[in-house]
């Protein structure tokens, strides 16, 4: 196969983790919370729905993102993305009532999920046969790790100019990033082969052969449901903590919005960790005794949160939970694929990533009407999303033993920890 990109694909690499690293600014919206409540008298539950949307719209959208990659460049998709998503967060600069708030959050969450995963992800999968887990690791890392660029930023420019400033500097922004990396992305040839690798090998597997399901079928897989539920449990905590990291340390630790800033840094940095770090040991040990591992890390975590209010367990309490939830994104797509194929994995993955749509209606959701109900205390959030992370435990457990009970050849038919060669290949390197 064409050898003659390996050049481009790592320029390609590059200028998409730029632009999703501006999609990552979605990860800071926590900021925007309290300015916006203060600056229009609006409550804490009526301003969190703006994220809910943002998420729930760039989730729904990955989907269509994917189908429309069969029929225009990856190019031209990332800058429909950027021209999207910089008007949306540029006209929220001029808000003046919720409907136009939550409005423009969905304008700007659909620019969100063209961009990542939409115009990155599976072009990248396409251009890294050899080196997936690590392309695709590096991608979700750029995303998640926007915070640590964008929130301090955003609470300058709030500080110095005000909100309505902050929101229309950062859309011109992001648009004139994002459309010059789509001017410096290539697109990969399919069946692309880079020097050295050798397909027919690395498809080569000993253990089992996957077989390739499109959507339709997986949707007949009960296997499929028990994923949707895990990762829509895994993930409610980690974006119930995100939508409100800021006002979460202010309120809990009492500190300002500068220092909470610096929580959301952190906040990032954790799920660039998990990310990276729970990738790595799942094609180690498994994604299963991984998911397990998480979900104990995870109730902990929020147990710590609820019974702590000094600044290093809450801290590490949130930064916990963060590790986790990008943990949860890590595993979706490897075990995605793992499970019901690569032939159809675009459109798979963004229908397993609508449960990060659901559970970015539930978190944030959650968190906001605890807050209201019992008057300013984040206790009861933490305390429902604990057992939440309890019944995915539970959830996790039952799957295991109820596998072990099937007869070989349908245990491993149906989900297997393992993965073949082509996938080892991949993602070891993560």
């Amino acid at each position: 196969m064409n050898s003659g990109k390996d050049t481009q694909r790592w320029i390609t690499l590059v200028f998409c983790l730029i632009a999703s690293l501006c999609a990552g600014f979605g990860y800071s919206w926590s900021v925007l919370l309290k300015p916006l409540g203060e600056t229009f008298g609006w409550s804490a539950s009526a301003v969190s729905l703006s994220f809910t949307l943002l998420i729930v719209f760039a989730a729904s959208t990955s989907i269509f993102a994917g189908k429309a990659l069969q029929y225009i460049q990856p190019r031209t998709l990332l800058l429909v993305g950027a021209v999207v998503f910089g008007a949306g967060i540029a006209c929220l600069g001029f808000v003046d009532s919720l409907g136009m708030l939550y409005g423009l959050s969905m304008v700007s969450g659909v620019g969100l999920g063209i961009i990542y995963p939409g115009a990155t992800m599976t072009n990248l999968i396409r251009f890294f046969p050899d080196k997936r887990g690590l392309a695709s690791g590096l991608l979700a890392a750029g995303y998640g790790i926007g915070p640590v660029v964008w929130a301090p930023i955003t609470v300058a420019l709030i500080d110095n100019l005000g909100l309505m400033w902050a929101f229309r500097i950062m859309g011109m922004l992001f648009f004139v990033l994002v459309a010059v990396c789509s001017r410096l992305v290539t697109t990969a040839p399919i069946g692309y082969a880079p020097v050295g690798y050798t397909p027919e090998v690395a498809r080569m597997s000993k253990t089992r052969v996957v077989e390739d399901k499109d959507w339709k079928d997986m949707l007949k897989s009960p296997v499929f449901y028990v994923l949707f539920i895990l990762f829509t449990i895994g993930t409610t905590s980690g974006l119930m903590v995100i939508g409100h990291a800021s006002p979460i340390a202010q309120d809990v630790l009492g500190i300002s919005p500068e220092a909470a800033g610096a929580v959301v840094s952190y906040l990032a940095i954790g799920m660039v960790v998990g990310k990276i770090g729970w990738g790595a040991l799942s094609d180690r040990v498994g994604r299963y005794p991984v998911f397990i591992a998480m979900l104990i890390m995870a109730a902990i975590a929020l147990v710590v949160l609820w019974r702590s209010g000094t600044y290093l367990p809450v801290v590490l309490g949130i930064c916990a939970v963060g590790v986790c939830y990008g943990g949860f994104l890590a595993l979706m797509s490897p075990i995605t694929a793992e499970t019901f194929g690569n032939k159809n994995l675009g459109i798979n993955f963004g229908i397993m990533f609508l449960t990060v749509a659901l559970a970015a209606y539930v978190g944030p959701r959650l968190a906001a009407s605890v807050l209201e109900a019992t008057g300013g205390d984040y206790a009861w959030a933490f305390i429902i999303a604990a057992i939440i992370s309890v019944a995915g435990l539970a959830l996790v457990i039952a799957y295991l033993l109820a596998r072990l009970r099937l007869p070989a050849k349908s245990a491993v038919e149906a989900s297997s920890h393992r993965v073949d060669s082509a996938d080892k290949v991949g993602t070891s390197e993560a």
